[in-house]
């Protein structure tokens, strides 16, 4: 760990020439860890055994793992520091920071994605309607380094592909300058996940308690609830009331085919209340619907090639982005060859217990699909498509193929 010293040690010195400019400090992060090379001198698991044998560690920042599984803090500075983040679990949030600095890639790798958000309407300091675009998608693999900027300038996701991975951060204190540090949710919405009162958090708790104890106007308790409440709070009791919906044990309550009906009837509450602001949350939570259905079917697959290919179906929302990243970690492969492959393997895998039965989420899933695909893919339009199928007498069913595949959930990035 002599070298992580020497690193917070020349940055240090390298700052202080600078009297402490944040602006400055992220280049100086960055080229300190370029220079220090410690991913070539240092494992995750020296880390792990230097943190167990150390009577007393430096000061830790985030003491209780609120990010990161965990987060070690291996240098403490006067204005910055130096974390380790072990990371478990992918994540599909996107976010900016309340601080700056720089962070490579110790063990593992991710998809980076770096978004722009154009701010349509701002709710207020904590809440605002806007449109997300992706500026950058790469792959960040061991020894990469990348800057981080305080505020909406560097707005960004990573998606961890193996477990564990691993990070080193040099980073400064949180920042004032920078606050609220929002989240962001795909298409158009951002919020502070970190605001809080004590009177909706005890509401959500109250609300959460009479859903599961099958109370019979639950329901109507809601949708007063979301008529006389504001855009931030509403969204936060539409992500609540949206996990309970889809627990089983609440069907009964509600006595609707499925969970869908019910949480329709409350997003016209806000849009209703909102206008626009609140008809937009309509398509954030489609797409979190999307990344729940994706994410659950990655969870059954355990190759490494079809566990990146549906990383980059829950991450990136469209077919050139896709196809670029699958040539930087395969640069002798197709894209198209390559997800083509990938479909027929995930097509012909087995999920026991589920009425899909494959790993796409797609019924019945077979050659006739894969064509469709295929020619998708090429850019053939709906009616290329049947033209290239023939027989006049099958063009009701490839039409229903084609529909099939146009809208399956896990088609869409490719197909958008």
């Amino acid at each position: 760990m002599e070298s992580v010293q020497q690193l917070g040690t020349e940055i240090e010195a390298l700052w202080l020439e600078q009297n402490y400019n944040e602006e400055a400090f992220p280049s100086i992060a960055k080229e300190a860890l370029q220079k220090a090379g410690l991913p070539s001198k240092l494992s995750v698991w020296d880390v792990v055994e230097w943190a167990l044998k150390q009577h007393e560690l430096p000061r830790q920042r985030d003491l209780h793992g609120r990010f990161a599984d965990p987060p070690i803090t291996i240098f403490s500075g006067l204005r910055f520091h130096i974390d380790v983040y072990f990371w478990f679990e992918s994540t599909t949030s996107v976010h900016q920071h309340a601080f700056c600095g720089a962070f490579q890639v110790l063990h593992g790798s991710s998809i980076h994605s770096w978004y722009e958000f154009d701010i349509y309407e701002k709710i207020n300091k904590f809440a605002q309607i806007g449109e997300m675009k992706l500026k950058v998608c790469e792959l960040l693999e061991v020894g990469n380094v990348q800057e981080i900027w305080g505020g909406p300038q560097y707005i960004h996701s990573l998606f961890h592909l193996e477990q564990p991975s691993a990070t080193i951060v040099v980073r400064t204190d949180r920042s004032p300058l920078h606050l609220p540090q929002l989240n962001y949710y795909k298409p158009s919405f951002a919020a502070d996940p970190f605001f809080e009162q004590d009177t909706d958090v005890k509401k959500l708790q109250v609300l959460s308690a009479s859903v599961r104890a099958n109370h019979p106007d639950a329901h109507r308790l809601i949708e007063e609830l979301l008529e006389k409440n504001d855009l931030q709070t509403s969204f936060n009791i539409l992500t609540q009331v949206r996990r309970l919906l889809r627990s089983n044990q609440f069907s009964q309550l509600f006595k609707l085919d499925g969970p869908n009906e019910k949480f329709e009837i409350f997003l016209a509450v806000v849009a209703k209340r909102h206008g626009r602001a609140g008809e937009s949350l309509k398509a954030v939570f489609q797409h979190i619907d999307k990344l729940d259905e994706i994410m659950a079917l990655r969870n059954y697959v355990s190759n490494a090639e079809h566990r990146f290919f549906m990383a980059l179906l829950l991450n990136i929302d469209d077919q050139n982005h896709i196809f670029s990243l699958i040539k930087q970690r395969f640069p002798d492969a197709d894209p198209i060859e390559k997800v083509l492959d990938w479909v027929f393997d995930l097509a012909e895998t087995r999920v026991v217990g589920f009425e899909t039965a494959n790993a796409l989420g797609i019924p019945d899933f077979g050659e006739t699909e894969m064509f469709v695909l295929e020619h998708l893919l090429y850019g053939k339009s709906d009616e290329d498509v049947k033209t290239a199928f023939g027989a006049d007498n099958a063009k009701a069913e490839i039409s229903e193929n084609i529909a099939k595949v146009r809208n399956a959930v896990i088609f869409r990035p490719l197909l958008s």
